[in-house]
């Protein structure tokens, strides 16, 4: 089976959003949104995506912060600022997209004049299997975050390849299990840690696989205006190359790319957006013939002035990914 593919323009002058276009050219005629106390689908489409993509590149460019910071293994100081705002803005960055969901929602019943209608219809019922399907991590994160008192915990793993000495940062979901502090079991069945890095892919995928399941939806449903439409998407493109500036690596759980495929188009000059200079990234990839050693594994647990248990492990394995 053929993976998905998404073209991505990373100077944003083409929207890589499916729907995107589709919203731009279609009449406001057979609408009810307005009536529902509701913005256009456009105008909940671009607030939305400019939610989500403002606070993934916060989230990068405090990621991308952190790994040219020295010392993370023990953080201290402005060190430790930057990694309290990374955890903050990981959960800001889930409910963004939790909340992306409920925003496509809200264009599709608006198409209806009843939520009775709208389950009936065959493309709404396609759409919303599909987008379950899409938002299962993010949803269930978020509602854990927000209920659960889980929160994310951030862990680094020191490395030496070749001549490159540094350290890859994974995060958990914290849980309790027993009077122990650890990883959740709920999300953390076989693998305890995750790729920071690759969840900022993961959100980012999330919203393009959405965004093409609503254009088919959108096709069925609304009435063009216009014929097809050149629509930019700058924001969501930043967003894309904020991400693209980190290293790309797992923790042995399925990196998003095993998913689906991502080609980055640009114009000679907009290379430099993507050169960050961190190893592993798009622009200094890992070395293809090096073997990396590995260090300890040091977790940023935090006392709650009563646990005095907390569960120490390693990750099973680490993956270094590679642009093609």
């Amino acid at each position: 089976m053929n993976k998905p593919q998404f073209p991505i323009d990373i100077t944003g002058a083409v929207s890589a959003l499916e729907a995107h276009p589709i919203l731009t050219a279609m009449s406001d005629e057979g609408c009810y949104h307005e009536q529902e106390g509701l913005r256009l689908p456009l105008g909940i489409y671009n607030i939305s995506i400019s939610r989500v993509s403002d606070k993934l590149i916060r989230l990068c460019q405090r990621v991308e912060t952190y790994f040219n910071t020295p010392n993370t293994g023990d953080p201290q100081g402005d060190t430790r600022d930057v990694l309290l705002e990374i955890i903050d803005y990981v959960e800001l960055s889930l409910y963004a997209a939790a909340e992306h969901v409920d925003d496509v929602k809200s264009i599709c019943t608006g198409f209806f004049k009843h939520t009775s209608i709208r389950d009936k219809n065959q493309a709404y019922r396609a759409l919303d299997k599909a987008v379950k399907q899409h938002k299962h991590f993010v949803a269930s994160a978020a509602n854990a975050i927000k209920h659960q008192q889980s929160r994310i915990r951030l862990a680094t793993l020191e490395f030496k390849d070749e001549a490159h000495v540094g350290a890859l940062h994974g995060f958990f979901i914290e849980g309790v299990a027993d009077g122990v502090v650890g990883p959740s079991s709920t999300f953390h069945r076989s693998k305890k840690l995750f790729s920071l890095t690759s969840l900022a892919w993961e959100i980012l995928l999330f919203v393009l696989l959405v965004s093409r399941d609503l254009a088919t939806f959108l096709r069925s449903v609304c009435v063009q205006r216009e014929g097809p439409v050149r629509v930019a998407s700058e924001q969501f493109a930043k967003a894309v190359v904020a991400a693209a500036r980190l290293p790309i690596y797992d923790f042995g759980e399925a990196h998003p790319f095993s998913r689906v495929t991502i080609q980055l188009n640009s114009p000679e000059p907009a290379l430099d957006l993507l050169a960050s200079s961190l190893y592993g990234s798009i622009r200094s990839g890992w070395s293809m013939s090096s073997i990396p050693t590995f260090g300890q594994l040091k977790s940023q647990y935090e006392g709650d002035g009563k646990t005095k248990q907390f569960q120490l492990f390693q990750p099973e394995s680490v993956s270094f990914q590679r642009w093609k």
